[in-house]
């Protein structure tokens, strides 16, 4: 059987400092040899300390990860870009008809007022649209 090449998803939020790089974790995590999966963002800052300790929590960890600008070079060699957040259609580069273009609306828990809670609740939305795009696009989960 011919090893299926590995599907590149690119996630990308305004910031890259906190959904994005959940989703790209768990994809990493998740899809191990079957998926290259890279985040960035609109703008960069710090990956905020919550955004480490609740992925710490599952097992997973990003403190080595730094947040990165969108790169138009993975950009236009990813399978799948995954916007997670609405003001990022105006923003976005325009994606190209053969990628597939995937929009989850996951609001920004770190304009929440109990930002630590919103960002776990955050981090396990991210993982059952993880799973439901995986399934979309036949990629085997790792557990």
């Amino acid at each position: 059987m011919m090893q299926k090449r590995p599907v590149r998803l690119y996630f990308l939020c305004i910031q890259n400092r906190c959904r994005s790089q959940i989703a790209a974790a768990y994809a990493k995590h998740y899809g191990g040899g079957n998926v290259i999966a890279e985040s960035a963002g609109l703008e960069t800052g710090a990956i905020h300390p919550y955004t480490i300790e609740v992925m710490k929590e599952v097992g997973i960890d990003i403190s080595g990860e730094i947040s990165k600008s969108i790169d138009m070079k993975i950009f236009m060699q990813s399978n799948v870009i995954v916007k997670l957040c609405e003001q990022l259609n105006e923003k976005c580069p325009v994606v190209p008809f053969a990628i597939k273009n995937v929009q989850w609306d996951v609001a920004d828990p770190l304009t929440a007022e109990d930002q630590l809670e919103e960002v776990r609740a955050t981090r396990d939305q991210i993982r059952l649209k993880i799973f439901e795009l995986f399934r979309e696009l036949n990629i085997p989960v790792n557990n």
